[in-house]
């Protein structure tokens, strides 16, 4: 009797450790969506500076305001996604569920490290959108030239995110029954 109610305890844990999992993913598909109209969005306002249009001062500060707020309520939300998987860790679950778990929690680590790189570039057009505004034409390019780099770590940030939690997925996918699947 003892082993089946440990069972069914070691069971109702991993049901509430999905659910979490679960309310997780939606923070996290929340977040990435944000990432992506929030990058499209600052890529727009480069494309024009790259061509030497002027950025016009009242537009860039309402796009960047926009977006810098946008990227802050992603932010929380994988702050939120972070404390529901900590609490599914912290339930009696099977190794590798906690191995799942940390990779998905590593996963979740990188895609804040991307978002908060991301924020730095309407910030950083906030700071210098008189150079861009066509004020300083050479200063213009180098920010631009800073941004495209930037860019392109967060492409790099984003697929490496994206692997770990492929390779989280892949572990549940290996042992269902470790997951009640």
């Amino acid at each position: 009797m003892a082993l089946l109610l440990a069972f069914a305890g070691c069971s109702d844990d991993r049901s509430r450790a999905g659910q979490l999992v679960k309310d997780s993913d939606t923070l996290r598909s929340s977040a990435v969506d944000t990432l992506r109209r929030s990058t499209a969005t600052i890529d727009g306002l480069v494309r024009d500076a790259s061509a030497g249009r002027s950025l016009p001062t009242a537009q860039t500060k309402a796009t960047t305001t926009k977006t810098i707020e946008d990227l802050n309520i992603a932010l929380a939300d994988l702050t939120t996604r972070d404390a529901r998987l900590k609490s599914a860790d912290a339930l009696a679950l099977n190794d590798n569920f906690h191995a799942y778990l940390a990779q998905l929690r590593t996963s979740n680590d990188l895609l804040t490290a991307t978002l908060n790189t991301a924020s730095e570039i309407p910030r950083l057009i906030e700071r210098e959108q008189y150079s861009l505004a066509g004020w300083d034409e050479i200063k213009a390019q180098q920010i631009v030239s800073q941004i495209m780099s930037m860019e392109q770590q967060i492409d790099r940030m984003y697929k490496e995110s994206e692997m770990l939690r492929n390779q989280a997925e892949q572990i549940r996918k290996d042992n269902p029954k470790d997951f009640g699947d």
